[in-house]
Order: structure tokens, then C-alpha cells, then sequence
């Protein structure tokens, strides 16, 4: 029974996969070849573990970084795990049709074993769901034991975090585990002050990359 659930939510994450529908206006289509771009930019710059966020929800941070994780997984040809850590709105585990499913959340909080929450998404992409948001919070020691020990296993790691604005105290504790954190903007939508606002949140010595998000909502 439990082989068979997985299966489902599987199926359901390679279909969101292959066409994000839901929300168009809320998370936008990217350019086609764009996540193949910047994962050839993640891999020559020898980047192993990537997040996203943005600076205000509607960017499409997690279309960004299902596409990208899954443009690296097959770039890379190993085993690359794709991270629900949007303690906001865990879109990717709620299109996957894993929103009452142990997760991250849930690991943290010392609940459950890693290896009995990751779901296959494809061939070489690996999933981790949120789990249970009231379980536990991302705090930095946590986070550096699950990266040390629980995804050091992973060639790549891509991570799906909420926006910084509205929410900076789940995103921060990422910041100093991440080898890159990449900011999506919306093009012609995301006023450039709160950007330079996202940005200033992340301290003097972040170096965060702009991902802009030439999509459309049609």
C-alpha cells in the first residue's frame, strides 16, 4: 500500500513536472531552454547545494526550481534531491499531492528517518516534502546536521524556499549552508526597491544571483 501511495505521488510530481498548470498567473511559465541555461551555469560553476527564493510570493520560485533541479539531475547523470522548504506555501508538495505526508518538517523535529520521507520524482531526481509545519522550524544547527549528514549523499541539492520579505526567519538559517542562493524576479513585475530590500535582508557579505523570470501567464 505504502509502495503504491508512492507511486502516485510519483506520477503526480513528473506531471507537474512536465506542465505546471495550476496558478498559471502566480507561477509563470519560464522561457523553454531557461532551466537548461542556468543548470549549465550551476554545474560549471561547481555549485552543489542551491536555493531559490525571491522577494515576494509570485515569482515562480518553485517552477524555477523544479525545473532547474530537474535540468540537473539530468545534466549531471547522479542523484540530485529537490527540497520543499517553503514553510509559507509548499506549493511543490501540494502538487505533488503530498500535503499530509511526513517531510522535512518532520526530520527536523527528530519524527522520522530521511530515508523513509524521500519520494522518487524521476529517474534521478529525488523529492523531500515539508512534512508537518507546526513540527519543527528551520534553525541553523538543525539545518547543518541534516546537510552534513542526511543530503551529503546527494551530488546536488535544490532548495525551494519561501520569499524573503515575508519571509526572512525561514529562509536565513539556509543562507550560510547554501553554495548559491539565487533570488527569482519577475520580469516587469517585481518593483526593483524590493529587491534591493530582499537583498539588503541577506546581510553585507550574501552574494546572492538575480534569476529573472521571463515568463508568461498565458
Amino acid at each position: 500500500m505504502a509502495i503504491a501511495a508512492r507511486r502516485r505521488s510519483s506520477a503526480r510530481l513528473e506531471q507537474h513536472a512536465a506542465l505546471r498548470e495550476a496558478d498559471r498567473e502566480r507561477a509563470p511559465r519560464p522561457e523553454t531552454g531557461a532551466f537548461e541555461t542556468l543548470a549549465s551555469r550551476i554545474d560549471s560553476a561547481g555549485l552543489r547545494v542551491v536555493g531559490f527564493t525571491s522577494a515576494l510570493l509570485g515569482e515562480g520560485v518553485s517552477t524555477v526550481a523544479l525545473g532547474t533541479a530537474l535540468a540537473l539531475a539530468a545534466l549531471r547523470r547522479d542523484g540530485t534531491l529537490l527540497i520543499d522548504a517553503n514553510w509559507i506555501e509548499p506549493s511543490l508538495t501540494g502538487d505533488a499531492g503530498l500535503g499530509a505526508a511526513p517531510g522535512l518538517a518532520d526530520y527536523l523535529a527528530g519524527h522520522a528517518d530521511l530515508a523513509d520521507l524521500i519520494r522518487p520524482a524521476s529517474s534521478r531526481l529525488l523529492f523531500l516534502p515539508i512534512g508537518d509545519r507546526d513540527a519543527a522550524r528551520p534553525a541553523l544547527r538543525p539545518l547543518e546536521s541534516f546537510m552534513a549528514s542526511g543530503a551529503s549523499s546527494f551530488a546536488t541539492v535544490v532548495v525551494d524556499l519561501p520569499p524573503l520579505l515575508p519571509a526572512d526567519p525561514f529562509v536565513m538559517p539556509w543562507a550560510p549552508l547554501l553554495d548559491q542562493l539565487f533570488i527569482v524576479v519577475r520580469e516587469r513585475a517585481t518593483p526593483l526597491t524590493l529587491v534591493r530590500k530582499a537583498i539588503a535582508r541577506l546581510g553585507a557579505d550574501a552574494r546572492p544571483q538575480i534569476v529573472l523570470n521571463r515568463a508568461t501567464s498565458a
